[in-house]
């Protein structure tokens, strides 16, 4: 699956061409424009990738992950979120029919993680090698479920191989790599 499309733009700035690889539009979803238009309270905050990218991984609304979060992560609004430190309070639970479970993490993360139940997920093209998930390569060997994603001191959303995150992720965030991922698995209805 190739979720990227090279662009090539005129830079009248650089006095040239310049061309770049982005997600395809099909592949993306700005998560601040989603949760805008759908909360005064989300056009008030900062410093919210991890509220959205739950909104997005469980789908529910910006208000509720808001709250969620909050309560479950400790967090003030307009400041970021502590999520390795409260990750545990979730992993396990049930949140809008989804159970959030520790899904895994990059090889230098393995001591730090370990303890949380993460296993450690290389990249299928490195056969014989430890090489973590880069965010482009993570969505796509990853088509069909609902991921939490920390990238380095940021969170998004991977919901059936699309990317729910910063407009500018589109195409500056490709080749950040995946620290760890919780999966948000649909709990059965027996």
């Amino acid at each position: 699956m190739n979720i990227t499309q090279k662009v090539t733009v005129v830079s009248p700035k650089l006095s040239g061409i310049l061309t770049y690889e982005e997600i395809k539009p099909e592949y993306f979803v700005n998560s601040g424009s989603l949760a805008y238009k759908q909360s005064s309270l989300a056009q008030q905050e900062t410093n919210d990738c991890v509220v959205r990218a739950f909104m997005a991984a469980l789908d529910i609304s910006y208000d509720q992950a808001h709250s969620w979060v909050g309560e479950k992560f400790n967090r003030i609004n307009r400041q970021g979120t502590y999520t390795t430190v409260h990750i545990k309070n979730v992993l396990g639970t049930i949140k809008a029919g989804k159970k959030l479970v520790a899904y895994g993490c990059h090889p230098t993360k393995k001591n730090i993680m370990g303890f949380y139940g993460f296993k450690v997920v290389t990249n299928p093209k490195y056969k014989n090698k430890e090489v973590g998930y880069t965010l482009k390569s993570f969505i796509e060997n990853h088509p069909k479920g609902r991921y939490f994603v920390i990238l380095k001191r940021h969170a998004v959303a991977v919901v059936d191989g699309v990317l729910y995150g910063n407009s500018n992720e589109q195409y500056q965030a490709l080749y950040r790599s995946v620290e760890w991922v919780v999966k948000c698995e649909n709990v059965s209805k027996s």
